[in-house]
């Protein structure tokens, strides 16, 4: 679970596993996959997120899919990035990562050891106003679709896990004085999966809020998983 801090300190503002919601229950998976374990369409699996105060208003953040002495993640999976429930012809492509940082601010990203070559570098977009009304600057990696970072179906593990790349990299950014004190963040998953590789793909996507102002719970957040089709139409939203 997130733990949030009620006051801001130089050190840790806030530190915990990104997706720290309640797990849900699904029955029908296969024997090998424990019942309790929360699956979503595309990426799959757990960050760890530890902002950091250095004073001011200067912040750093580190995102480590690949922590040691972390403890356990609320639904027992591993850290990590990885897909579930691969069929053997699927083709996929365009795994993105987005940190939407609350304020328009432009963070200097440092990947750190253990980063996966084929996730690359951030880049920044156009500041824009979130679900819950406030401005947030997005940080984009997206994964190679070169040979060597190909994600093939027969990778896939005794789990039914089909493993990405470490993700770690951290962020040192100066907020505006109206943030001073927030490093509040959504954090972005998306993908192209072909299931069947028939010509037929979908693009995956959600994202989850957390950080000084905790996960969002209004009328209009995607805090469940989406489903879209390749025109961003949304298909499927389940709460």
């Amino acid at each position: 679970m997130s733990q949030n801090s009620s006051s801001t300190t130089r050190r840790t503002v806030v530190k915990g596993a990104a997706w720290a919601v309640p797990t849900i229950s699904v029955g029908t998976l296969a024997p090998r996959l424990a019942a309790s374990l929360r699956i979503d369409p595309g990426i799959n699996g757990w960050v760890l997120n530890s902002p950091e105060s250095l004073g001011g208003c200067s912040y750093r953040l580190e995102v480590n899919s690949n922590p040691s002495n972390a403890g356990s993640t609320p639904d027992g999976a591993p850290f990590g990035l990885y897909l579930y429930d691969v069929q053997p012809g699927a083709v996929i492509t365009n795994p993105q990562i987005t940190y939407w940082i609350i304020g328009d601010q432009t963070a200097s990203w440092t990947n750190l050891t253990g980063h996966g070559s084929c996730w690359g570098n951030a880049s920044r977009g156009t500041p824009q106003t979130k679900s819950d009304g406030l401005l947030y600057t997005p940080y984009t990696w997206t994964y190679s679709n070169s040979p060597s970072c190909a994600l093939n179906p027969a990778n896939v593990d005794g789990n039914g896990r089909l493993w990405l790349q470490h993700f770690r990299s951290r962020a040192s950014f100066t907020q505006p004085s109206n943030r001073c004190n927030d490093v509040t963040y959504w954090t972005q998953r998306r993908i192209t999966i072909d299931p069947y590789g028939d010509g037929n793909p979908q693009v995956l996507t959600f994202e989850r809020r957390n950080g000084t102002r905790g996960p969002y719970s209004g009328s209009q957040a995607r805090m469940a998983p989406q489903t879209e089709q390749s025109t961003g139409a949304p298909v499927v939203a389940v709460s």
